[in-house]
């Protein structure tokens, strides 16, 4: 918990508006909202506000708003359950006019030998007009389906309260390290867009972890709107202030050109292009770009594809690497192709018959095509530790700000204490 705290101290302190804000608390709201003493479910409520009250928002931290209210009293309430007293007219407003201290803050997440991210992206404490509306996005959950043993959901939880909303889920692809832990997530946040490939698997585990999110019979589904295949994807709106595209997903495999198997599981992932300003993300999943034994200076799978059909768009400020940073991701092509300034491997402890990930190889490939390149793991001294299975998820977390040019704000844990990394030297 103590490495949760460090990520909380440096993230959530709230901000004060210059300007207070009229809000109401929403007519669904029954029988009435709590005022509480802080941003956390934990802490005292001082009031129970019904529905139409008006209250000033002063300031917000994530999932809340610090609201005065009655005779100047001052409180938090729980940002999903207020809304502006009148409409707030959309200015069409775009990257081009980020504010200094507007950060996108991304969360890679030590959950052992899986992936789990968590996107923040600003609020700027006005409601519904169409930038900087303080989204949570989550991309995977890593290994562990269980709340008592998911080390992402008390991650999330620090932060948040339990109904708090996700505004978009995504499932890179259906392997037990990426979707198993995104049932706690699920069962513990409002879920209002959820994104799958629709990769045609019949792993029962998954199948359960599906028919929950869309819901079966009596119960109802986790999630307001699906969106499984990419037909169904729509335009993804995260703010105007955000370009967000699906590069690649899952689209058949009729020819083999993504391998069988496993192989062509990983390779039916959702890579994801997100820029902010004069900075870009890119997220992998597990897509991949040829085969273990396979000579790195030609691609194949995914990463051909990338490179034959969206080479410009390749080339990313972050790269979150492919695979947990497999000796199968990352051929030469594509990463001349990406050159990125911050690479990030989200991996644990697990022996591939006597592999462990990330692949020294793979890494390598990086260093000598950028001697400056900054590599971030999420196995931070795992191994001098001896760590193994759910230990390895000790607190290494990587957490990644950038108010959209300039230099980016790099937070890196090992074992919950920031440490400095030799990177490429």
């Amino acid at each position: 918990m103590a490495c949760i705290l460090t990520v909380c101290l440096l993230l959530i302190s709230p901000k004060l508006f210059a300007q207070n804000e009229p809000y109401v608390v929403r007519g669904t709201v029954t029988p009435c909202v709590n005022v509480r003493t802080d941003h956390s479910t934990n802490a005292p409520s001082i009031a129970c506000l019904v529905p139409g009250t008006r209250v000033m928002v002063v300031g917000s931290a994530p999932f809340w708003r610090e609201i005065v209210f009655g005779n100047n009293q001052r409180g938090w309430v729980a940002k999903k359950y207020i809304e502006p007293a009148t409409a707030v007219p959309i200015d069409g407003s775009d990257s081009s006019s980020i504010p200094l201290n507007a950060f996108l803050t991304i969360h890679y997440v030590d959950v052992g030998q899986g992936d789990a991210i968590w996107i923040q992206t600003h609020d700027d404490g006005i409601d519904g007009n169409g930038k900087f509306e303080g989204y949570s996005i989550v991309i995977d959950g890593g290994p562990y389906s269980a709340d008592a043993s998911n080390p992402f959901l008390p991650y999330i939880q620090s932060q948040g309260h339990r109904g708090a909303d996700i505004e978009a889920l995504f499932i890179s692809h259906p392997h037990t390290d990426h979707f198993y832990g995104a049932q706690s997530i699920s069962k513990n946040f409002r879920i209002n867009h959820y994104y799958d490939p629709g990769y045609p698997s019949d792993l029962p585990a998954y199948l359960s972890f599906l028919n929950a999110i869309k819901g079966t019979g009596s119960h109802p589904g986790r999630a307001q709107q699906i969106h499984i295949g990419e037909k169904n994807f729509g335009q993804i709106d995260w703010g105007s202030e955000l370009k967000v595209e699906v590069l690649y997903t899952w689209r058949g495999n009729a020819d083999n050109t993504l391998g069988s198997g496993n192989t062509e599981i990983n390779n039916s992932s959702i890579v994801l292009r997100v820029q902010y300003g004069d900075h870009v993300f890119l997220f992998m999943g597990d897509a991949e770009g040829k085969d273990r034994d396979d000579n790195p200076a030609t691609a194949k799978f995914v990463e051909k594809i990338l490179l034959e059909t969206v080479p410009h768009k390749l080339k990313a400020t972050v790269l979150k690497i492919a695979h947990h940073g497999s000796e199968t991701s990352s051929t030469l092509p594509f990463i001349q192709a990406v050159d990125p300034d911050i690479v990030v491997a989200q991996s644990g402890r697990k022996s591939f018959r006597g592999t462990y990930l990330p692949d020294i190889t793979t890494l390598q490939r990086y260093c000598t095509n950028n001697p400056n390149v900054r590599i971030y793991r999420t196995d931070q001294g795992d191994a001098a530790a001896r760590y193994t299975g759910r230990a390895a998820a000790d607190g290494d977390h990587i957490v990644i700000r950038s108010n959209g040019a300039g230099q980016l704000q790099v937070q890196a844990l090992q074992g919950g204490v920031p440490f400095t990394e030799k990177f490429c030297r």
